[in-house]
């Protein structure tokens, strides 16, 4: 726009050989900056303070040129008498000074009001620059004009952006540019801001009226003192102020204040893009603002609005040391309340969240009851409801644990030491159960073979269907308890899926149990070697051969050459009428030296089987699929020494760590014995034993001692069986819901409450989808908010609960509003009414 303005100067005036622009803001020259190319006869200029040069090159060089000679405001004359002075003042006087005096051409334009004339008149040259008139386009009309809307456009330009922000995005923005190393954009903001004077007011009394302070442009950190404000008040608005509290001075009581307070530092805490900036520049320019010392005056149970990470540190220091295994259900109450008042991508969130693992851990074990029961079937149906759960906990508080101390943080020591505490305790009880239920089998005789699970020798002879085409997965090392937590993700899926368990063969041992699976005649033991009808099946292509006698084109595969095979040779795969596909992540991770990576090899091997199973349906078109595993394993995250590692004092054929085998029937201290025939498929020709440690005991011996497997603990015996059908889910119910507080208020006009998903949505139960709403009377006075009530974890209540904030978009005058949950498919019947208490009267302005 302003090089066109330039053109119509020399256009009007053909005598015209210099135009003179004055540029009083520095906005010309960086509109002209841009520019990629003038036309031939043009030539344009930035006085660089030459002037003795300049008057020559205009006389001589550039004579034959049309000269556009730009003076940035550091070099022009401003006063009358700086005029008189100037050096090319004749050149001045001969030729045409450029100026934006189009306000009046403007105005009648648009129509707008004669009392924006000043402003207008003020502002002109800025609001007809290219990138300030595309911001404001579809903003100049006689109804919706108005001062603030300029000055924000000046704002949101200065700090480089090319749309019209809000108040809010704009405070925090320049909140995070205060804090940054970025020097030259800093100084060019202020600088900018500081020759603008009415985008400077503007600024100057946003701040004041929300904060009572300006910014301090003489400051080196010039929103020091706004974001003291933002960060006290945020954190204790609900507090009434102590007399030991030095910080005092920045409260605010005012609701609708308060309110526009919240709404910047909940966008600056919560924009994807912006809040990490954010955090840190408040953590920055309000480091004076010390949690501790607010700790110190109000107490770690204060009920603080806002939570920030440094306020949060002590507080779970306190918990993890004081409550967590005295009332772990209170604990995870309060981590649940905490982690509500983060930010989702906030450091601290994996601390919370191993502090509720460990809390969920507690509480389970707690509510346990006696580990002694009367019969061996007792014991594995204990384990099937309830006990899997305590080796869910622990592998999850693992996760949590060794994702966080990638990270520094102030209560390292503490963390490790609940960590540690853990360990102890989880080894403690896993061994007791593992004690007496070996206890009761070995008191029951052939107890291996009257438990009524179905045993893994005859899996394929129970589970064969020669109507349908079959896939059989069988993921080495799945635990039962990871099992269940990835029938949580197929329960998002159309297709219906069931879990059960099988009974492992001992020892629990890759090279025995694999090839059980496989349809066969006979098993035998020679020696170390198990032989499948005559043959010992150690590659996939040996597996290949056996499986094909017994259904033709039958095929064993990997499962890295299913996921990483080429599509079409994959569609022919399948249409096979049996596949094995052999899944080794758990099992492979367990060879690791980082003990770690089985706990992670855990998660991992539940994202791969969701969508293994899910391209299996949908892209390869197999209308059944099983699920199986070889063994389960035991495992603990600390250091065995070798006092801990139980001496084998007899001959052996073969020893693990979890299991010899032996012809011995000597009774061993800590041993118990099995004949090979009782507890497995296996024939042998001579009187081979099994012989498993009591308990969860490892042996000294070749193997894995923190991941361990081939003894008789339930976690290794007790195998997953998923069976997984294309046919579409009958799913007609929906998940329930409730709140989990009835006693609502509006408080700085804002409702926030918290919703808990009934039950987690399964085979049988459907995701729901809400809306939220406030009413005054029948008239809706906030926004509606939808919510998807997807939750599939049945066991970890936390992620089954959702935190709702409701802002009230209108001036409402009544005592008592009402809370309306419904269902998107009915919004005639709510699903919740529930009285809201209004205790805040507000006005919008922002």
């Amino acid at each position: 726009m302003v090089i066109d303005k330039i053109y119509n100067y020399f256009d009007k005036n053909p005598q015209l050989r210099v135009l003179f622009i004055f540029d009083k803001m520095d906005i010309i020259q960086q509109e002209l900056a841009e520019v990629k190319s003038w036309d031939e006869d043009y030539l344009y200029k930035v006085f660089n303070g030459a002037w003795f040069n300049t008057k020559y090159a205009i006389e001589n060089d550039w004579k034959d040129k049309k000269v556009v000679l730009l003076f940035p405001s550091d070099t022009y004359p401003h006063t009358e008498a700086d005029q008189l002075k100037f050096p090319l003042l004749d050149m001045l006087k001969a030729n045409m000074e450029y100026r934006e005096d189009d306000y009046a051409s403007y105005m009648q334009q648009y129509n707008l009001p004669e009392k924006f004339l000043p402003f207008i008149k003020k502002n002109i040259a800025e609001m007809m620059s290219t990138k300030i008139s595309s911001m404001l386009a579809g903003h100049i009309d006689r109804e919706s004009f108005n001062e603030d809307i300029v000055c924000r456009a000046f704002l949101s330009n200065y700090l480089g952006d090319k749309k019209i922000h809000d108040w809010e995005t704009l405070i925090v923005k320049i909140i995070i540019l205060d804090a940054s190393a970025d020097d030259k954009k800093k100084t060019d903001f202020f600088n900018r801001v500081n020759k603008s004077f009415d985008a400077m007011k503007a600024l100057d009394e946003k701040l004041t009226k929300l904060f009572g302070l300006s910014f301090m442009p003489n400051r080196e950190l010039k929103m020091k003192s706004i974001a003291e404000s933002l960060k006290y008040n945020s954190i204790t608005q609900l507090l009434n102020p102590q007399a030991a509290d030095s910080y005092k001075k920045y409260k605010i009581t005012n609701s609708v204040t308060l309110d526009q307070i919240n709404k910047i530092y909940e966008f600056g805490t919560h924009d994807r893009a912006l809040s990490e900036q954010f955090s840190t520049a408040l953590e920055k320019l309000a480091s004076d603002i010390k949690e501790e010392e607010i700790i110190n005056v109000y107490g770690i149970d204060a009920p603080y609005f806002y939570m920030t990470e440094q306020l949060c540190w002590p507080i779970l220091k306190e918990v993890i040391e004081a409550k967590l295994i005295a009332d772990p259900a209170k604990v995870n109450d309060r981590m649940r309340e905490l982690s509500l008042k983060l930010p989702e991508t906030s450091n601290i969130q994996m601390a919370i969240s191993f502090i509720q693992y460990l809390a969920l851990y507690y509480n389970q074990t707690k509510e346990l009851g006696t580990l002694k029961l009367n019969t061996p079937d007792a014991y594995i149906q204990f384990y099937l409801d309830r006990f899997y759960l305590v080796d869910t906990f622990y592998r999850r508080s693992l996760e949590a644990y060794h994702n966080l101390i990638t990270k520094e943080n102030p209560i390292e020591q503490t963390l490790h030491t609940a960590k540690q505490q853990l360990d102890q305790d989880y080894a403690k009880i896993t061994n007791v159960l593992n004690l007496e239920w070996l206890t009761c089998v070995e008191e029951k005789g052939n107890a291996f073979k009257e438990i009524s699970l179905k045993h893994q020798e005859d899996f394929y002879k129970n589970e064969r269907d020669n109507t349908v085409k079959q896939v059989i997965i069988v993921s080495d090392a799945l635990r039962y308890e990871v099992a269940n937590e990835l029938m949580q993700e197929l329960s998002k899926e159309k297709h219906i899926a069931h879990l059960s368990a099988y009974c492992a063969m001992l020892p629990t041992e890759t090279k025995y149990c694999k090839p059980s699976l496989l349809p066969h005649h006979s098993l035998e033991l020679q020696g170390t070697d198990l032989y499948v009808d005559g043959q010992v099946l150690t590659s996939t292509e040996q597996r290949t051969t056996h499986l094909q006698n017994y259904k033709d084109g039958a095929v064993c595969i990997r499962y890295e050459d299913v996921m990483n095979g080429e599509i079409q040779f994959m569609r022919e795969i399948f249409k096979r009428p049996l596949v094995y596909i052999f899944h080794d992540t758990i099992d492979e991770a367990s060879h690791s030296q980082s003990p770690f990576e089985v706990i992670a090899a855990c998660r991992k091997a539940i994202e791969q089987l969701t969508v293994l199973i899910k391209r299996l349906h949908s892209t390869w078109n197999v209308s059944m699929v099983l699920l199986t595993a070889d063994h389960g394993f035991i495992y603990n995250d600390m250091k065995f020494e070798d006092k801990d590692k139980h001496s084998i004092v007899e001959n052996t054929i073969e020893k693990k760590t979890r299991y010899y085998l032996t012809d011995s029937p000597s009774d061993i201290d800590g041993i118990v014995k099995f004949p090979v025939n009782e507890v497995s498929g296996m024939n042998t020709a001579s009187a081979t034993l099994v012989a498993v440690p009591y308990g969860t005991n490892r042996l000294a011996a070749p193997g894995g001692y923190n991941f361990a497997h081939g003894g008789a603990s339930l976690q290794e015996i007790i195998i997953p069986f998923i069976k997984s059908s294309r046919r579409k889910t009958d799913k007609n119910e929906k998940v329930n819901l409730a709140l989990m507080n009835h006693n609502l208020n509006m408080v700085s006009s804002r409702l926030k409450f918290q919703i808990i998903q009934s039950e987690a949505v399964s085979m049988t139960i459907m995701e729901r989808k809400i809306v939220c709403c406030v009413f005054n009377g029948e008239d809706p006075v906030t926004a509606e908010k939808e919510i998807t009530l997807n939750s599939t974890d049945a066991s970890n209540l936390n992620n089954r609960v959702y935190e709702v904030t409701l802002n009230l978009n209108k001036s409402v005058n009544a005592s008592m509003l009402q809370l309306r949950i419904y269902d998107i498919d009915d919004r005639l019947n709510p699903l919740v009414r529930e009285i809201v208490k209004n205790n805040t009267m507000i006005e919008q302005d922002f």
